[in-house]
């Protein structure tokens, strides 16, 4: 007998965009042209919900008496693109700053802050008003930190530097209280250009061979393992469970909080310096640097190219994650270094699709498992009486070091998964009803299930 499940997958464990696109699949749009046209090394972007913000300094240029252009100065701009229109718009002219190096920027949610070395900015899109962010004393050795991250509550910054300078200390700005705090001193060795993520609970800073993580609720920094060795050109992104960092070279590693290691993930076809890495919290993928891109299916076993698009390769692209698509825009082409690339390009990966058998996992369960999952179930179902025949199939697979299986006992199959100490535990019951679970979308594929009807796969008993 074939039984009919329907899963609903929770979107605050999974963004939506995970349900966008199998590795190698997914569609090019070419982006209008936009208003601005900042200078490569000029410009940062956020994703606000609704639309890409762009921030940059324009060079002014005149021309001399043989027509030769020669900068005059230099103007702040910025711009909106909307998705849903396929429009750019431009903004209200953001203030004047005394400088551009070093910019990043984080969305809070209703302002989209600008920082980098003489530029403190916050812009409001309800209000189209930007506005002035305070000074502060902590600035008296400098001001252009890096490996900035947005907490939910405050903008953290670490490092920076310049010719020659590398520094250690860092900073938080709260919008709340318009006030900037000291960090406490980090166990890291000053850099220039370190590398940040928030994790939802941490702060971690990488520095070459050394890492730590900063709690903003207990004030205080941890000493990481060292992480394997990895090219001083990558990015770092956070994938909902896990850190991955990738690019430069061909190593990729990931780092899990949970269990507090480090892992080599499958090596990049190339090496990819000045590159896009974003995260959709089931793949990694990584553009630019080089034509087209790769992503990687957390926990398979290879990284997968996809559409080259309508853009040339380009070095330090400005680009956003929607949830649903990767919006790339500006660069400069690899192969003419300094002439600026204005051109844009919005990827669309395809679904997620069920069937395609990707993991080792996926495997007959051994008996340990099967007793294991047994006393599971009979723990959340006091008094029930399971016979040995009444056991139905069992699939199993890994995912960000969790085990998660769907199993039949009695009448119902249910989802599984372990927890810290490795002991399986009931997550839902699929006895026919809507059900809602924590577990991941691409588990389908370690399934191998065949769609049913609609939203619904084909659990076979």
């Amino acid at each position: 007998m074939t039984r009919y499940v329907t899963l609903v997958f929770l979107a605050l464990l999974l963004p939506a965009a995970a349900f966008g696109g199998s590795a190698s699949g997914g569609t090019w749009k070419r982006l209008p042209a936009a208003p601005i046209s900042p200078e490569f090394a000029a410009r940062t972007s956020v994703w606000t919900g609704k639309q890409m913000l762009v921030f940059g300094r324009d060079q002014l240029t005149s021309l001399d008496k043989n027509g030769t252009p020669y900068a005059t100065g230099a103007v702040n701009v910025a711009a909106a693109y909307d998705p849903r229109s396929s429009s750019w718009r431009k903004l209200s002219p953001p203030t004047k700053t005394s400088g551009f190096m070093n910019l990043s920027s984080v969305w809070t949610g209703k302002e989209m802050l600008v920082w980098g070395q003489g530029t403190r900015l916050g812009y409001n899109p309800a209000t189209d008003k930007w506005r002035q962010l305070p000074g502060s004393s902590l600035f008296r050795i400098h001001d252009g930190f890096q490996a900035v991250v947005w907490t939910g509550r405050e903008m953290l910054g670490w490092g920076g530097g310049c010719c020659g300078d590398a520094f250690s200390d860092g900073v938080a700005y709260n919008p709340a209280t318009n006030t900037w705090r000291a960090l406490p001193r980090a166990p890291l060795p000053g850099s220039q250009h370190p590398l940040g993520v928030w994790t939802g609970k941490e702060y971690v800073v990488l520095v070459g061979a050394k890492a730590a993580a900063y709690s903003p609720a207990r004030k205080t920094w941890r000493q990481l393992p060292v992480p394997p060795a990895y090219s001083g050109n990558a990015t770092a992104v956070w994938s909902a469970a896990e850190i991955v960092v990738a690019g430069g070279s061909r190593v990729a590693l990931a780092y899990t909080p949970k269990t507090n290691r480090w892992r080599h993930l499958p090596l990049l076809p190339v090496g990819r310096a000045g590159k896009v890495v974003v995260s959709d919290g089931a793949r990694v993928f990584v553009w630019g640097g080089r034509r087209g891109g790769a992503s990687l299916l957390l926990g398979s076993k290879k990284w997968t190219a996809f559409a080259p698009g309508p853009l040339p390769s380009r070095l330090e692209a400005t680009a956003v994650w929607t949830g649903g698509s990767l919006i790339v825009w500006g660069g400069v082409p690899t192969k003419t270094w300094g002439k600026y690339d204005e051109a844009g390009g919005v990827f669309a990966p395809s679904v997620l699709g069920c069937g395609d058998d990707w993991m080792p996992e996926n495997l007959v369960a051994t008996q340990a498992v099967k007793a294991g999952l047994r006393v599971a179930y009979l723990a959340a179902h006091p008094g029930a009486h399971v016979g040995a025949a009444a056991e139905g199939h069992t699939y199993y697979g890994m995912y960000s070091g969790t085990s998660y299986a769907v199993a039949t006992f009695a009448s119902a199959p249910t989802i599984f998964r372990t927890d810290a100490r490795g002991r399986w535990h009931v997550r839902a019951e699929t006895d026919g009803r809507v059900c809602t679970t924590v577990v991941p979308v691409e588990l389908i594929k370690v399934w191998s299930l065949r769609h049913g009807n609609g939203p619904c796969y084909v659990l076979p008993r």
